[in-house]
C-alpha cells in the first residue's frame, strides 16, 4: 500500500468524511474495511492506519519494551488505549471519534495526506500555508532535503 498526495474534504455533522477515491480504491483492494486512528505521535493531526500496517506498528514497539518495566508499559498503554477502531462503510466515510477530533482542533475542513503506508488527517487551519508550520514551503523543503542527502 502507498498512499501519496493531499486531498481536502469536509467532515459532516455526524462527524463522517470520505476517504479520498484513490486511498479508498487502494484500501479496498486490499481487503483493508477496519482502519486504525490515532493521535499523531509528534503532530497535531490524527493518522489512520490499515489494521495490518498498526498490528506491525504494536508489534514493532511491543518488541522493544520490557514489560517488567512500569514506564515502558505505561508507554505502550497509551499507545494502544489511545487508538480506535473505524470501518470504511459502504458509501466510502469513516466515522472519526469527536474526543479526537477536539485534541487536535479538528472542525470540519480538513486535509488528508498520504504517507506512504498511513494517512495522515489535519485540520485544513493547521496546514494551510498561511501559518507555514505544519508544512516547509518550496525553499525550506528544497535546502532540508539537499542537507539530509549530502550529511
Amino acid at each position: 500500500m502507498s498512499f501519496i498526495g493531499q486531498f481536502p474534504a469536509r467532515l459532516d455533522s455526524k462527524n463522517r468524511v470520505f476517504m479520498p477515491a484513490g486511498f479508498r480504491r487502494i484500501l479496498q483492494q486490499s481487503g483493508q474495511q477496519t482502519l486504525v486512528v490515532r493521535k499523531d505521535y509528534f503532530e497535531d493531526c490524527l493518522v489512520v492506519y490499515p489494521s495490518s500496517r498498526w498490528e506491525e506498528e504494536v508489534a514493532s514497539v511491543r518488541a522493544r519494551l520490557n514489560r517488567f518495566d512500569g514506564n515502558q508499559q505505561m508507554v505502550y498503554r497509551k499507545l494502544v488505549s489511545e487508538a480506535q477502531e473505524v470501518q470504511l462503510d459502504g458509501s466510502g466515510r469513516i466515522l472519526l471519534p469527536k474526543q479526537m477530533l477536539e485534541r487536535v482542533g479538528i472542525d470540519q475542513d480538513v486535509l488528508f495526506v498520504g504517507m506512504e503506508q498511513t494517512i495522515e488527517i489535519w485540520a485544513s487551519k493547521t496546514a494551510g500555508q498561511e501559518n507555514g508550520e505544519a508544512f516547509l514551503n518550496d525553499d525550506e523543503f528544497a535546502e532540508s532535503l539537499k542537507r539530509f542527502m549530502t550529511e
